[in-house]
């Protein structure tokens, strides 16, 4: 009898405490995204449940990359977050998205980056002196100025000749240069977007 109560006592403590763990599972922060894709520039929504009803704060982050979050809206009400974020200037790939309470709870989602951005120069060869044509798609929508340079040199871009263009809201800049006086061989330009976004090209000076 004594064995049976004790068996029934059990049972009664490994169901209660399996209620409590599912209860918490249950109330564990949780994020979806409006799109599980997107392009650099491209706009995400965010909705979150679960989240701590003392929340009076939230922000939107990843831990996978600094630049991933290229701006940021979030609040919070009664432990569910609303709000969304831009895709910064990352390389193609897979990133974790953090929603996170002012109180520490937070929830993760995964977002994969299909795309950035990108230039080409026309022509991609020519000697000093040479007029050179700059393209560029996937930029942020939010840029309304650009630059041209050279990491590799500060004399391949001849001062006085560069120009560069963006229209906001479109991410498409475009430019030209006059190569300056460098020796041949082969050298990066760069085009920055004034949000922080950035693309390079390789250029052959013969």
């Amino acid at each position: 009898m004594r064995s049976a109560l004790a068996l029934l006592f059990t049972i009664i403590i490994l169901i209660t405490l399996g209620s409590l763990v599912l209860r918490s599972i249950e109330s564990s922060p949780v994020i979806r995204l409006s799109a599980g894709t997107g392009r650099v520039g491209s706009a995400i929504s965010v909705n979150g449940s679960g989240f701590l009803p003392i929340d009076t704060s939230c922000i939107f982050s990843s831990p996978s990359s600094a630049t991933l979050v290229a701006s940021n809206a979030c609040v919070t009400q009664g432990g569910a977050i609303s709000g969304g974020f831009t895709i910064g200037n990352v390389s193609p790939g897979a990133y974790v998205i953090q929603a996170s309470g002012n109180e520490g709870d937070f929830a993760q989602a995964i977002l994969q980056v299909s795309g950035g951005a990108q230039i080409g120069l026309s022509p991609g060869t020519g000697g000093p002196g040479v007029d050179v044509s700059v393209t560029g798609s996937g930029f942020l929508p939010t840029d309304t100025t650009c630059t041209i340079s050279s990491p590799s040199s500060s004399s391949l871009v001849l001062k006085g000749t560069v120009a560069c263009v963006i229209q906001a809201g479109s991410g498409l800049p475009h430019g030209s240069f006059l190569i300056g006086n460098v020796l041949p061989g082969q050298y990066v330009v760069q085009v920055n977007g004034n949000q922080g976004d950035w693309a390079q090209a390789i250029l052959s000076v013969e």
